[in-house]
């Protein structure tokens, strides 16, 4: 599916808006003229680029099943979007780029974010212990601060561990409360090794920090602080469902909802489109600032993990996710100025293929 007019309209006004920084557009016909044909080439390079990015997506997304959504960002304005594949097998509903997907992950930079600004505000220190804002866990909770938690160095086991133990599989509901009370039950921390170990119950504790300080859920201070004044569609409801919010899959075309609905660690509902306009923050935001990558750890093969994103070996930043039945990928190139975006509702998804070849056609062009 192509790119709506509008985006591809905002395009070219952004050309527009590039001429005039440049140059002041220079007053005089023949002047005036030049920068008509210069706005009408790269109008042209644009559309050539959206049509090759189109080809990305009926080549890794097959028709009559889930399927993904994807979209370029430069600077904060959307270049292209595009979509395939079924939001809803049963119902036979497409995929769009205005249909919503859980982003699971790529979720975690938003709680990690939340953390900051609270810390900026005087409210809390990432040097402080968990155990200052959460009650009723184990004894770690004296040792192990909101640092270690942001950059997952806590080790802190994974909470679907205890859940599964308790048979409460991926489909049984459990809620916040639930699952911070089997996070509560791991008295031990993980002693394989040292430093950075990946683990969900990191997010969800940073989530209770942000209640506990707050008065209100991590939800409510996302959309007062950060989403609302960035104007961004996002909204952070793990286990939402609605006509334009694409249906998860298993490898084979099964319903794949998952019952746990703990926020931080996944859960905010929105576009790829949402998600580069938001990629901007990185280069030129407020409310991202130099603290996101104090502190970043060592993760593995010269990455390291800042909050909530990965710096890579190349500079760029990047986070994965996969929930359910949803999987995704958000990268933001090393000068901050481009974001790919990949959502995708079917758990065999091809996120990286598509990124990887949309950054191959962008990349060369400025992106």
């Amino acid at each position: 599916m192509r790119v709506t007019g509008s985006a591809r309209r905002a395009s070219i006004a952004l050309v527009v808006a590039s001429c005039a920084a440049l140059s002041g557009c220079a007053v005089g016909p023949l002047a005036v003229g030049r920068e008509h044909d210069e706005i009408a080439a790269q109008a042209r390079v644009l559309d050539e680029l959206g049509r090759q990015s189109d080809a990305v997506i009926a080549e890794f997304v097959p028709e009559g099943g889930a399927g993904c959504s994807a979209a370029v960002g430069r600077d904060g304005t959307v270049l292209w979007a595009g979509a395939g594949g079924l939001a809803d097998i049963a119902a036979g509903i497409p995929n769009t780029p205005q249909t919503r997907f859980e982003i699971a992950s790529l979720s975690k930079q938003f709680t990690a974010t939340a953390i900051l600004m609270l810390q900026r505000d005087g409210a809390l220190s990432v040097a402080d212990p968990i155990g200052r804002y959460v009650d009723g866990l184990p004894d770690w909770a004296d040792t192990v601060t909101l640092d270690q938690l942001i950059h997952h160095t806590s080790r802190i086991p994974d909470y679907w561990v205890e859940l599964d133990e308790e048979d409460i599989k991926f489909a049984t509901p459990a809620d916040q409360a639930t699952i911070i009370a089997a996070i509560a039950r791991e008295d031990e921390l993980d002693d394989d090794g040292e430093g950075f170990l990946y683990s969900n119950s990191n997010y969800v504790l940073l989530a209770e920090v942000v209640q506990r300080v707050t008065g209100a859920p991590l939800s409510e201070f996302l959309q007062a602080r950060i989403f609302e004044p960035l104007g961004l569609a996002m909204v952070l409801s793990p286990g939402l469902t609605g006509p334009d919010v694409a249906l998860p899959y298993t490898d084979d075309s099964q319903l794949y909802i998952g019952g746990w609905t703990a926020q931080g660690a996944i859960g905010i509902i929105t576009t790829p489109s949402e998600l580069v306009r938001w990629g901007d923050q990185y280069r030129a935001g407020d409310i991202i600032q130099d603290d996101f990558a104090a502190g970043a750890v060592y993760e593995a093969e010269g990455e390291y993990y800042a909050a909530g994103m990965d710096i890579e070996v190349d500079g760029d930043l990047n986070h994965t996710g996969l929930w359910g039945g949803y999987v995704s990928e958000f990268t933001v190139s090393e000068d901050r100025r481009t974001t790919i975006a990949v959502t995708c509702n079917a758990h065999n998804g091809q996120r990286f293929p598509i990124a990887e070849a949309l950054w191959a056609i962008w990349r060369p062009h400025g992106a």
